[in-house]
């Protein structure tokens, strides 16, 4: 949810900058328009919003970022634009790509189609309101600040301070479903509930549901308690 516009604005007062945008958690679910913001690269991945198994990227490259890496005598393969350019005009990759991931994708695009894209967007940001509902009638709050929480998840502090590892095990255990309670510094603090991709109401209420009935198995930290 960063202001990518505004951003872009700075970023073309600067020519020689080469403008790299990671849409990972974001394509197919919100509008980015590229070409108009002036993005050089933009980057997603196909496990994310585009609910597809992870193992391939999707790369847009502007013709001033392809004329940049022709410039470079040492830049590799594995990333090397100006070698990808060349194969994909004869329909082809650089190397063996992963080709059930293109034929799910490919399946993909056309139900993205068949939704259509601004319906696509609508989803996403209802069924993330609906989640968000759902967390605040509880007494959870938002983890980010407001106006930055994603459209595809959301991330809530753990305000009332519930055993989040218990809450996970019971929700996998007992109903099948499987959340994120926090990594790293974030563990037990905050945990996250997805809404992107293929998830449609229903599918986010049945969510929804199982979370009330393992929170009323959940107890409680102890103050003190890690």
């Amino acid at each position: 949810m960063t202001d990518i516009a505004a951003v872009m604005a700075v970023v073309r007062q600067f020519p020689e900058v080469i403008s790299i945008v990671d849409t990972v958690s974001s394509f197919s679910a919100l509008p980015i328009k590229k070409d108009e913001l002036g993005i050089d690269i933009m980057v997603t991945g196909t496990q994310k919003a585009l609910a597809l198994p992870p193992g391939l990227s999707l790369c847009s490259v502007s013709p001033r970022a392809r004329a940049r890496a022709a410039t470079v005598t040492e830049r590799g393969y594995y990333l090397d634009l100006v070698e990808f350019q060349a194969n994909h005009e004869k329909g082809m990759t650089p190397s063996t790509p992963s080709i059930p991931h293109i034929y799910g994708l490919r399946s993909k695009l056309e139900d993205i189609k068949a939704e259509g894209v601004e319906r696509r967007y609508a989803r996403h940001a209802r069924l993330n309101q609906l989640v968000r509902q759902w967390a605040f009638a509880k007494g959870f709050k938002l983890f980010p600040r407001e106006g930055y929480g994603s459209v595809t998840l959301n991330c809530f502090s753990n305000t009332l301070n519930v055993d989040l590892l218990v809450l996970v095990k019971v929700l996998k255990s007992k109903h099948g479903f499987l959340i994120d309670g926090g990594y790293g510094k974030l563990k037990g603090k905050a945990f996250r509930i997805s809404n992107m991709g293929d998830e449609t109401d229903e599918t986010m209420g049945v969510l929804l549901r199982a979370l009330d009935s393992a929170l009323a198995e959940t107890p409680l930290l102890t103050p003190g308690k890690p």
